[in-house]
């Protein structure tokens, strides 16, 4: 791969800018817009075979990337951004580096910070990789896997710090410029255009850019909690969202959304760990109840008006279930060991073409992914970030492919409700919050079969007011109490749940003996 000395920038236009902090790792991490809620699925040009190096111990003369191609992009250590395939046998293949000394050049001293690219991204279907930096406004910087010459383009009028870029069905790419304007660009062309989101605001709690299924607009949500769509030709909001883009799967049609009712949720009905599907008008409709020893970890839409995707958590935490529901129809379609490493379990999502399944797994802060092929073959994990789905024939322009890594399959069965170690989460926290002091700790692993309830109290080492992290992964919740206040953690969901504690007094956890919990007193920073 050649570096280039510079990028191309987008248009300059002056306005303030305001820079956003809030959530960059969680708002990049999501794909391109493949998953299409009511609307239709993009068709796949015929197989790209790529040449690659010279035949060695270490890699092969022809690597071939079919159908639906995964992207990953990790560090890789020597001040660049490593941007990998995943190739049909499932080994990591390499597709192009992004240099940090690239960025810095084309940014200049004026806009401050490193220079660093982020680890995160999301990607288009013909083959778009849309990056942020640290550097001072987060500005978008696009670049073409599809050429390794080709310029990566720097959009300075986009601010990712605080929302991700997302991706439309006619490959223009739409990001926040601040709280009442997005930016959106088209790569093929280069060029940009504001959308002011008038009364609008984005939708979620995160929130989130999500598009129209027909990429006429985005949808916007109301001051009075109701969604209407904002033409990108600038014309006045309509109402009568229907069809909608969602790379996270969080919203299906006419904006509905799902919900696992599990402590917490609220759900009328109680927290048995049923799914219901949530309309914007409040009605409810279970389309999921547990079965045996499952439960629900993650759920999202897909593509059909009343279709969903399922992570499902089986034999006592050991294995990860792939669920398809369709129609009121339910199929297991694929059955994973589960890491005792693993923080936590997405919802899978499919490919394209639906050939695989890439399902999203905390497994450290670089991020990681297990890729589920639908023709019977072994399940492959996959560090880095995935970043979404490229047509195979949109890398046909690179000239050289070099095999990064062979594949790492999993084990068939994994280990009941296992964590990470107290040292490992608290080296975590440490290199995030390094002038924190742990003021205390404890910490339970799953014994089988022990399902009473009992009482666990956390031993201060040293005295002061700070924040108790709760960790847990079990078939019931854990609750964690300090004085007069405590929280429970439902044991499913993704991180740690946080609170604040006194100076003193006892702090107690509540859990069933086969259950795994983590407890962690840190100063307050």
């Amino acid at each position: 791969m050649h570096r280039r000395a510079r990028m191309m920038r987008a248009r300059d236009v002056a306005r303030p800018r305001r820079v956003l902090l809030l959530g960059l790792a969680a708002a990049l991490l999501v794909p391109g817009a493949y998953i299409v809620a009511g609307g239709l699925r993009e068709s796949a040009p015929d197989p790209v075979v790529l040449p690659g190096p010279t035949p060695s111990a270490d890699a092969r003369s022809a690597v071939v990337l079919a159908g639906s191609v995964p992207i990953f992009v990790r560090r890789d250590g020597g001040g660049a951004l490593t941007v990998t395939a995943v190739a049909a046998d499932g080994s990591d293949v390499l597709v192009r580096r992004v240099h940090d000394a690239d960025v810095r050049e084309a940014l200049g001293d004026v806009v401050g910070g490193r220079g660093r690219l982020s680890d995160y991204g999301t990607v288009s279907g013909s083959g778009w990789l849309a990056l942020t930096t640290d550097s001072r406004g987060w500005p978008m910087i696009l670049v073409y896997l599809g050429d390794d010459q080709a310029e990566p383009w720097v959009v300075d009028e986009a601010s990712l710090g605080g929302v991700g870029a997302r991706w439309g069905p006619t490959g223009l790419v739409a990001a926040l410029v601040d709280w009442g304007t997005l930016v959106i660009a088209d790569p093929a062309t280069r060029t940009t255009r504001l959308l002011p989101l008038q009364d609008d605001g984005l939708v979620g709690g995160g929130p989130s850019i999500v598009w129209t299924a027909d990429g006429s607009g985005i949808v916007g949500a109301t001051q009075s909690g109701s969604y209407e769509i904002i033409p990108l030709d600038g014309g006045d909001p309509r109402p009568g969202v229907t069809g909608v883009i969602d790379p996270y799967g969080r919203y299906g049609p006419a904006m509905a959304e799902l919900r696992i009712c599990q402590p917490g949720q609220a759900c009328p009905g109680g927290d048995d760990g049923r799914i219901e599907r949530l309309e914007p008008d409040e009605q409810a409709r279970t389309i999921w109840r547990p079965q045996g020893d499952g439960r629900a970890l993650a759920a999202t839409f897909a593509a059909g008006a009343d279709e969903y995707w399922l992570s499902v958590d089986r034999d006592g935490g050991r294995q990860i279930e792939l669920v398809h529901l369709q129609g009121g129809r339910m199929d297991a379609v694929a059955t994973i060991g589960r890491d005792p490493d693993w923080e936590y379990v997405g919802a899978p999502m499919p490919a394209p073409d639906g050939s695989a399944l890439v399902l999203p797994v905390g497994a450290g802060a670089a991020g990681a992914a297990v890729l589920v092929p639908l023709d019977g073959a072994p399940p492959t994990f996959h560090t880095g970030t995935f970043a979404g789905f490229v047509d195979r024939g949109a890398l046909g322009r690179v000239a050289t492919v070099a095999v990064a890594g062979p594949a790492e399959t999993l084990p068939a069965v994994g280990e009941a409700y296992r964590l990470p170690s107290l040292d490992r989460l608290i080296a975590a926290e440490l290199a995030l919050n390094p002038g924190r002091t742990v003021l205390g700790s404890a910490s339970h692993d799953a014994v089988e079969g022990e399902t009473s309830r009992l009482s666990f109290e956390v031993t201060r080492d040293e005295p002061g007011a700070g924040d108790a992290y709760l960790d847990c992964i079990g078939p019931s919740s854990v609750t964690l109490t300090s004085g007069a206040r405590s929280i429970s953690h439902p044991c499913t969901s993704a991180g740690s749940s946080a609170f604040t504690i006194a100076a003193a007094g006892p702090i107690t956890v509540s859990a069933t003996g086969d259950t795994s919990w983590r407890v962690v007193l840190y100063s307050t920073p």
